[in-house]
This record gives structure tokens, C-alpha cells and sequence, in this order.
């Protein structure tokens, strides 16, 4: 028994690897692309997260109106640094 099996060409192995590299390069963009969109979501998402906190601890810290101050001065509170509770 004779096998004559016809084996692939140096050109179809160059062919098939080039085109494997091809594919593995457009995926790598992908994913590259995909990440970099990823962090920028994050960061935009943590930026309006930090403003609305920083928001809620400025209205929590807000100071004492002025007409709550007594006007002679004695015993007067500090209007600038008094948290209202």
C-alpha cells in the first residue's frame, strides 16, 4: 500500500499564520479598546459620586444663620466654623 498524501505548501503555513496573527490583532484592539472605555466609565461614574458626597457633607456642615448669633457678643459662638446639628 502506497500513501501519497499531499502535504500543505510553505506558502498556505505562511498564509494561515498570518491570518491567525490578523485575527489575534484586531481581538487584541478589542479588548485594548473595551478596557480603556471600561475606565473611563468608572472614573466618570466615581467623579459624579464624589460630587454629590462632597455636596451632602457641605449641606451637613453648613454654619449657624447669623440671627441665632447673640448680638451683645458675650458668650457669642464662633459663626464661622459651628456646625448646625
Amino acid at each position: 500500500m502506497q500513501t501519497d498524501q499531499k502535504q500543505f505548501s510553505l506558502f498556505e503555513r505562511f498564509a494561515v499564520v498570518a491570518i491567525i496573527l490578523l485575527v489575534a490583532v484586531i481581538a487584541i484592539q478589542n479588548i485594548l479598546f473595551s478596557v480603556r472605555a471600561s475606565e473611563e466609565r468608572s472614573l466618570n461614574n466615581a467623579t459624579v459620586e464624589y460630587a454629590g458626597v462632597k455636596n451632602m457633607y457641605a449641606e451637613q456642615r453648613q454654619t449657624v444663620p447669623p440671627s441665632l448669633v447673640r448680638a451683645n457678643g458675650a458668650g457669642a459662638i464662633n459663626t464661622r466654623n459651628t456646625p448646625i446639628h
